[in-house]
């Protein structure tokens, strides 16, 4: 019986020791040094809609992308899988606004959706030694770009699933790569 006793007060102190790995707050206001847009031409070519398609990805200070594409470190990855312009359009057009949608129209993103654990649209990565703690969808918003020169300004303002307001900002150069 004592013996019984005292595995059970030793594993109850081991349980309580343990620390879930709980994501940090999201931060309501972010900056984002780092992008990259991938053009994939029109992908939804086939299913009717010509429009191009891009995937914006950014990345606060504290991340960075190794040699073989794979984010290391700790911070917020703000993605958007799928950004239309009209057929004509090579970039993301500077001035714009785009809006959250899910109809592929130009100047529009899809809102953040989980299909099932496979995450897509727009949607923020919490990030800590390379592992994602948290996924926060957004299913409203807009953001606008202007070029200065090498530099990209991005303001964001996003609205979450559960209602909350995210603005964001991105100032850096934005590199572009068209996919195969």
């Amino acid at each position: 019986m004592k013996r019984s006793l005292f595995y059970i007060v030793v594993l109850s102190c081991l349980l309580a020791s343990c620390k879930p790995n709980t994501p940090r707050p999201t931060p309501q206001v972010q900056q984002f040094d780092y992008g990259r847009v991938i053009r994939y031409g029109a992908f939804y070519a086939e299913g009717g809609l010509e429009n191009n398609v891009y995937e914006l990805d950014i990345y606060s200070p504290g991340l960075k992308l190794n040699w073989q594409g794979y984010i290391e470190g700790s911070g917020y990855n703000l993605c958007f899988s799928d950004v239309f312009t009209l057929p004509t359009d090579s970039v993301l057009q500077e001035g714009v606004t785009y809006q959250a949608d899910s109809t592929g129209r130009a100047d529009s993103f899809l809102p953040g959706k989980d299909y099932e654990g496979n995450i897509n649209g727009a949607y923020l990565l919490d990030i800590t030694d390379g592992k994602i703690n948290a996924i926060t969808l957004f299913k409203n918003g807009t953001f606008v770009l202007t070029n200065h020169g090498d530099t990209t300004d991005i303001t964001f303002e996003l609205v979450t699933t559960s209602n909350t307001v995210y603005k964001a900002s991105f100032h850096a150069p934005l590199y572009y790569k068209k996919q195969k």
